[in-house]
């Protein structure tokens, strides 16, 4: 299933995109890479990946994942996981990126994260 991506603004600049499909090699996983990159530039780097609805992520869905986590982090700011489900959970593990990203079992709590952070 293609990568469907909607983003969202909250009045807190927190940055919100909700994902449904699979994150892999394709043109729309390059566009949502490129949407996150410029928030980055742009130092709107709080930002939050809703994967409820994502199904699958390959190798190169991790880099993009574990890339943008780094490029937020190298500027200040932070990316967090919102969502993960079962699946996608397993790869994270395997990959031992979980221990390197913040997850949160729901977009509430992610966003309840950056507001305790302030």
């Amino acid at each position: 299933m293609p990568l469907k991506i909607v983003r969202s603004s909250l009045e807190s600049g927190i940055e919100i995109f909700t994902l449904a499909g699979s994150i892999t090699l394709g043109r729309e996983s390059q566009s949502f890479e490129s949407a996150v990159e410029e928030l980055i530039k742009n130092r709107q780097n709080r930002i939050v990946l809703d994967l409820k609805e994502v199904s699958f992520v390959d190798s190169a869905g991790i880099g993009i994942l574990v890339g943008c986590h780094g490029k937020a982090n190298n500027s200040g700011g932070e990316l967090r996981l919102a969502g993960v489900g079962d699946r996608v959970l397993h790869v994270l593990k395997i990959t031992r990126v979980d221990g390197m990203m913040h997850m949160d079992a729901t977009l509430d709590d992610s966003i309840r994260q950056f507001a305790a952070a302030k």
